[in-house]
């Protein structure tokens, strides 16, 4: 089946079905493994021309997550084979996990990466349930405005043995004000920018007007993730789980 994988968190789970040689083309984030990098990418993620996808003569194309709903629609309409998944909770996303492993007939692979994250979750909850008390933790999705990472990451972040920021699991990212960061009184700020990686200068959050007042900004307390290992709904959300809480057993001792 010629798959046109446009989430780059999609591509991750073709890649652990081992159906790489199925995919034909991905969106631009889509950028791991490294071996997807051989593959056409095509551009604007949320706007990408239809016309060029269907040179490819995809006979299923695969979205994810809401931004990608409009887009979704709109191939429909154009006739193209659509399976659009929105991923809201860890729960969700191993639902997901297993509906595309109906879909393309590896419902064993399916399972079996389910059992590698769950029991990866569970190592990590392992060892942060030893940590004397769970670090307050305001984990940024975005800039501009700032705005609190939702969705699945208050999951990820209680495994990892912190308190996120006031979100709810599902709940979608929102935007917040420093009065509300303020209250919370982080002991620990986590920049996850959407699309940035690792290429953020933690001095920029250090600048913004009025933070210099948080407790966090004053002992240094910032990092920087991949923002792939947070906001991307796919297995290396462990990792991302494992960074986080050794981040804040640094933090505690």
């Amino acid at each position: 089946m010629k798959i046109a994988s446009l989430s780059p968190a999609v591509t991750e789970i073709l890649f652990a079905f081992e159906l790489e040689e199925q995919i034909v083309c991905t969106d631009q984030f889509s950028n791991y493994p490294e071996s997807v990098k051989y593959l056409p990418h095509l551009k604007d993620h949320q706007n990408v021309d239809i016309s060029s996808l269907m040179e490819f003569e995809p006979e299923l194309v695969i979205t994810s997550t809401i931004i990608q709903e409009k887009l979704a629609t709109q191939m429909k309409d154009r006739g193209l084979s659509v399976v659009h998944q929105d991923y809201r909770t860890i729960n969700t996303l191993y639902e997901g996990i297993r509906e595309l492993g109906l879909i393309l007939s590896v419902e064993d692979m399916a399972e079996a990466l389910v059992l590698r994250m769950q029991q990866g979750f569970k190592d990590v909850k392992r060892k942060s349930g030893l940590l004397p008390r769970r670090p307050r933790v305001y984990i940024e999705e975005w800039h501009q405005p700032p705005m609190a990472s939702g969705n699945w990451v208050p999951e990820v972040t209680h495994i990892a043995g912190c308190e996120q920021f006031p979100i709810s699991a599902g709940e979608l990212s929102r935007e917040v004000t420093l009065e509300e960061v303020v209250a919370f009184d982080p002991d620990m700020i986590v920049i996850s920018w959407c699309g940035a990686g690792t290429l953020v200068d933690p001095t920029l959050l250090k600048e913004r007007e009025g933070w210099d007042v948080l407790r966090a900004v004053q002992d240094d307390a910032i990092r920087v993730i991949d923002d792939s290992l947070l906001n991307r709904p796919g297995p290396r959300l462990v990792e991302g789980a494992q960074r986080l809480y050794g981040w804040g057993f640094e933090l505690l001792h």
